[in-house]
């Protein structure tokens, strides 16, 4: 599986393991993928976060040309564990799959969203405590985007 780091900003707001399905080899959403959530402090990732977070994560504009732009608003990083089975968690090393800003779901409205199975799918579907989730999400982005204009006018 891989591990999907959900950003806003330059904060780690959650964690999701995306898992194959028995037999698969994808963990892309709607191919019967397993997804477990993880709060951003989850202990089982605490080196990777830490290394991503202290080390990482201040080198990612300049490396794709970008040093003078913020790190985008609402992003996600996929990491995948390219260590062998086994190994301590404090030697594995992660490599990114993908970083994605320009279609960024929010993974706890996936109830609400129309596929082949669930034709009829909409905002309705979606559990109360993941609904909450979602708004805590659009206010964090909310306040992160009146911080990146304010640092821009001033």
């Amino acid at each position: 599986g891989e591990l999907r780091y959900s950003m806003v900003g330059d904060d780690l707001v959650g964690i999701i393991h995306k898992k194959p399905k028995e037999g698969g080899i994808s963990a892309v959403g709607g191919t019967g993928s397993v997804y477990t959530f993880y709060g951003p402090e989850e202990p089982l990732f605490k080196d990777l976060t830490t290394n991503f977070l202290t080390r990482d994560l201040s080198k990612i504009m300049p490396a794709l040309g970008l040093a003078d732009e913020p790190i985008p608003l609402w992003w996600t990083t996929d990491f995948i564990n390219s260590s062998p089975e086994g190994t301590p968690a404090d030697e594995e090393r992660w490599i990114v799959g993908e970083f994605n800003c320009s279609c960024v779901g929010i993974s706890k409205c996936l109830a609400g969203y129309c596929k082949d199975d669930t034709p009829n799918a909409c905002y309705s579907d979606i559990p109360t405590e993941d609904l909450s989730e979602a708004q805590l999400l659009g206010d964090r982005m909310g306040l992160k985007a009146v911080g990146i204009l304010q640092r821009a006018c001033a």
